[in-house]
């Protein structure tokens, strides 16, 4: 999970291992997102390759 802030640059970014419960595992991972105001979106990648999967923006 990269994230990137509204001028499009990586501020940070995070390994999910995802838990039996995904969804719940993806929640808590965006929760932790974008509680940092400077997040504008994250990027879903693939762990191998950074190939990307999707996005999310804040709301």
């Amino acid at each position: 999970m990269r994230r990137y802030n509204a001028d499009g640059h990586i501020v940070g970014g995070r390994l999910l291992e995802l838990p039996d419960d995904t969804a719940a595992g993806f929640d808590a991972a965006f929760a932790e997102a974008f509680a940092d105001p400077e997040v504008a979106l994250v990027h879903v990648r693939a762990v191998e390759y950074g190939c990307f999967h999707f996005e999310v923006r804040r709301a």
